[in-house]
């Protein structure tokens, strides 16, 4: 980490020695694993190494971004000198500038705890045994299921970064990850040949969900869509899975951005300190967990990062504007990035969920679609289950979840207690109310 800040110190340096005014200097490395195994064969090893230079250079009213992999010495100082010298050939912006120095202090004291030493000790062998053990699991409890095909797979690497700001901000840190996965590939009686999956992701390799139940659940979720069919179209109160939660929630938050909001194409323009959503719906933006895998002591200007709230009590209460793109709207930054998501979590699981739904559909997977940050109009495809009498019954697909963001989160009914620890997002199960879906 200290060669990684040294070196990052050298190139900003240099930057200014050719003639920048200000330079932003980041130097980064990596290595990372991943094994895809299928069907009792190795199919696939990638190992990824890297190290990189990127440097952001301000020069004479200009702005100019370059990056190289080539960190020799003798390579360094002729890539920076030529940097320099095509950013002067930009067209000027007044906006670009490196961010107001007196904003990089206040950075919280607290280890983050992102970074496992056993990232340093995973063996091949290891690997290929999880590999083989996955797909074991998922066959072992098939029974009759009609089982085409059984893929697993099993990552993990480390990165380490230092970033310099010639006005005065330096930072370095180091993380780590692990993940797994299984797939199960079922044959239907139509030739149809539907798909479960499942995985875990976290930094540290002790916190990684037992393999057993990561190929129990791909293999229940492949035999829970055999013989699926159409849904008539209509209004049905709807259940979505956890997993498929963040596609709402990042489609709701888009708009929130510096770009969308600086355009004006974004629905939530004019909108802060307004309900904008369910009073079930709260959720805060936490940098500072522990172990978080979007877990950050800084952002992408430098800014040291708090905890704070995205929307509380279905009130929006930010919006999500990095240093740039403020000097262009003439405000003050709000910090563009997000972290790790904290819900107001509600009682129930999945189940006690779909058993309080009575009548409708559950929603465990979107298939693509679109939404319009202007007006909010959204239209997804989608699949699950009906629920029927509080249980769930046959399988749909091809079905079409269309209205708009705004009313969408209005119909927020319940929020489940089951957050999904595999992503920064941490969404739980949630229940809408009303919303349209249409047989494709």
């Amino acid at each position: 980490m200290d060669e990684l800040l040294r070196a990052a110190h050298e190139a900003a340096k240099q930057a200014q020695a050719c003639g920048a005014d200000e330079a932003k200097a980041a130097v980064v490395r990596s290595r990372g694993v991943d094994l895809e195994w299928r069907d009792g064969k190795l199919e696939k090893v990638q190992e990824r190494t890297r190290r990189a230079l990127s440097i952001e250079l301000y020069v004479d009213g200009r702005y100019g971004a370059s990056s190289t992999n080539d960190l020799r010495p003798e390579a360094v100082g002729p890539f920076i000198a030529d940097a320099v010298a095509m950013t002067r050939l930009l067209e000027p912006d007044p906006h670009r500038a490196l961010p107001d120095p007196a904003r990089y202090g206040g950075r919280a004291d607290v280890d983050l705890d992102l970074f496992d030493p056993a990232v340093n000790e995973v063996s091949s062998e290891e690997r290929l045994a999880l590999c083989r053990d996955l797909e074991v699991m998922a066959r072992d409890g098939a029974g009759d299921l009609p089982v085409v095909s059984v893929a697993t797979g099993v990552g993990d690497g480390f990165s380490q970064s230092a970033r310099v700001h010639t006005n005065g901000f330096e930072g370095a840190r180091e993380g780590s990850s692990f993940s797994f996965s299984a797939m199960v590939t079922v044959k239907d009686v139509d030739g149809r040949r539907p798909m479960g999956w499942d995985f875990t992701y976290r930094r540290h390799r002790a916190d990684l969900a037992p393999a057993e139940r990561i190929a129990r659940v791909a293999r229940e979720k492949a035999a829970a869509q055999l013989g699926a069919g159409k849904l008539a179209t209509g209004k049905y109160t709807i259940a979505v899975d956890s997993r498929a939660v963040p596609r709402l929630i990042s489609a709701f938050l888009a708009p929130l951005s510096g770009p969308s909001l600086q355009q004006r194409r974004s629905l939530w323009e004019g909108r802060l300190g307004e309900k904008v959503a369910s009073e079930l719906l709260t959720i805060y933006d936490d940098p500072l967990l522990p172990r978080g895998l979007g877990s950050a002591l800084w952002d992408g200007d430098g800014f040291a990062t708090r905890r704070r709230p995205l929307v509380e009590q279905g009130v929006l209460c930010t919006y999500l504007i990095d240093d740039y793109y403020a000097r262009k709207m003439g405000v003050e930054p709000t910090g563009a990035d997000t972290h790790n998501f904290e819900w107001t979590l509600g009682t129930d699981d999945l189940e006690g969920l779909v058993r309080d739904v009575g009548c409708g559909v559950l929603i465990e997977r979107f298939l693509g679609g679109n939404t319009n940050q202007t007006t909010g109009e959204l239209s997804f495809g989608c699949a699950g289950r009906v629920i029927r009498d509080g249980k769930l019954a046959e399988p749909v697909a091809e079905v079409n979840l269309s209205g708009n963001l705004a009313t969408l989160w209005g119909r927020l009914v319940a929020v489940g207690n089951d957050p999904n620890p595999d992503s920064s997002a941490a969404c739980p199960s949630c229940v809408f109310e009303g919303m349209q879906l249409s047989g494709i």
